[in-house]
């Protein structure tokens, strides 16, 4: 079974062999293979294009593939995602967050996950486009410590910032500490004001 000429895949692993395995099996078989550590380096790699298809591991340092699997499944559903796991498969998996296929790192079968990779690059190209980017900036809201609590865009966490950088702004923007991505967003006393 040979790749689809021009289908992508991200690779997602916090293990340089196995990066560097699945990698070169794939590139034989004719798929170009982008590789990320773990799911914050991933998400860097989606902003500078979207693949075919995503094979991330579920266990990995700074963002599990289990929560880079829930931010691709609400971002970007059309995406086809392979899960690979030296551990067992979360009962949780299934409840609508689901990989589209799961390969043991124990016993992964190159043939069986090329067969995976080809399957679903053919059958997943019907599926439902990327999620809109919300344009609107995140509401902010005050915490009990003098902090706004500020909403991710991009991965989906929280996280906070000074109420004092904020006083008397309008265009607020700031650095995720997460995933490093920027932010722009209206705190309620703004909003107020300007209403």
């Amino acid at each position: 079974m040979v790749g689809q000429l021009n289908s992508r895949v991200l690779l997602v692993d916090d293990e340089p062999l196995m990066r560097k395995v699945i990698s070169g099996y794939l590139v034989a078989a004719g798929y170009v293979v982008r590789s990320a550590v773990d799911g914050l380096d991933a998400l860097q790699k989606l902003r500078g294009g979207v693949p075919d298809l995503i094979i991330s591991d579920l266990h990995m340092p700074r963002m599990s593939g289990i929560e880079l699997l829930h931010i691709i499944r609400h971002r970007f559903p059309h995406i086809p995602v392979i899960a690979i796991t030296a551990g067992s498969i979360p009962d949780d998996m299934s409840k609508g967050l689901g990989a589209d296929a799961y390969h043991h790192k124990n016993e992964i079968g190159f043939d069986a996950l090329l067969q995976s990779v080809t399957r679903l690059t053919r059958e997943c190209s019907g599926r439902a486009p990327a999620a809109s980017v919300e344009t609107e900036p995140a509401q902010g809201r005050l915490d009990g410590d003098g902090h706004y609590i500020i909403h991710c865009q991009d991965c989906l966490r929280s996280f906070s910032v000074p109420r004092t950088l904020c006083m008397g702004l309008h265009d607020l923007w700031t650095t995720c500490v997460h995933c490093g991505s920027s932010v722009q967003f209206v705190i309620a006393d703004t909003v107020n004001a300007q209403g």
